[in-house]
């Protein structure tokens, strides 16, 4: 009985994650600020990049910011639940301390994740979880967040292009995840990452931690797969926000996804 109130709570946590990263941000500010339908408009994908072709910079960074929250906020709302109440260590005590407390916090931010890619609520049509991404990273590691971010920014200056910024900049971050895990695992105590700037969780330099990396980082990258076509046919275009004033292009165009 112990062992199913344990699978019942894991799938609460699960499904919890999944509904909020569920909430379509880019549908939401585009229907009701903008009138404007962001499945018709851009790339068709709802994410914060065609919100910035659709209707401007300044949307496109409140849906990014918001995207990125609604993974943080299961990720945080559970690592409180568990580790300040009983909950946490009884479910450890019945996995046999096999599945540290983490995990199950890890796991509503991934879950955010994949409700964000196929979101419940607009019939499974959602974005490329970048932002939801991003938002696992900030609310469990300040180096991992400065690497992403350097890498994500130099790379959009370089290259004037998302999708290039977003893989790539996945990539650094799980590589980089990957050196400290392993690191750490022969060096024990060589990385401190216990110093945050707000009480939420912190990232273990364990191989939990770098197997929702991995997962994470691999669903953005196959969710690229157009995009990672066109960049070895040098097709992919350079990423532009809409200017005030400018006509918004309603004609979907699979070359801007």
């Amino acid at each position: 009985m112990d062992v199913l109130n344990v699978f019942l709570i894991y799938l609460g946590i699960v499904a919890s994650g999944y509904l909020i990263g569920s909430v379509s941000w880019a549908r939401i500010i585009t229907k009701y600020f903008y009138h404007v339908d962001i499945y018709s408009v851009g790339s068709g994908n709802a994410g914060g990049t065609n919100v910035g072709r659709a209707v401007g910079k300044k949307a496109a960074i409140i849906v990014i910011v918001l995207d990125s929250l609604k993974c943080i906020l299961p990720l945080w709302i559970w690592f409180f639940i568990l580790t300040l109440t009983n909950l946490g260590p009884y479910m450890q005590g019945i996995c046999q301390n096999y599945l540290p407390v983490e995990f199950f916090y890890y796991s509503a931010g991934l879950a955010a994740g994949i409700g964000h890619v196929y979101p419940i609520y607009t019939k499974f049509r959602g974005g490329k979880a970048v932002s939801c991404y991003a938002g696992f990273v900030v609310g469990t590691n300040w180096v991992l967040t400065l690497i992403g971010c350097i890498c994500f920014f130099g790379v959009l200056a370089w290259r004037k292009r998302v999708s290039l910024s977003s893989i790539l900049g996945v990539t650094s971050v799980a590589l980089s995840t990957l050196a400290i895990t392993v690191t750490d695992y022969f060096y024990s105590g060589l990385f401190d990452f216990s110093f945050w700037f707000f009480p939420g969780p912190k990232m273990s330099a364990s191989f939990f931690y770098l197997g929702f990396i991995i997962v994470y980082t691999v669903l953005v990258i196959v969710l690229h797969k157009p995009n990672i076509k066109r960049l070895a046919k040098k097709k992919e275009p350079e990423t532009h926000f809409r200017h005030k004033g400018e006509e918004i292009a309603t004609n979907y165009d699979s070359a801007q996804d």
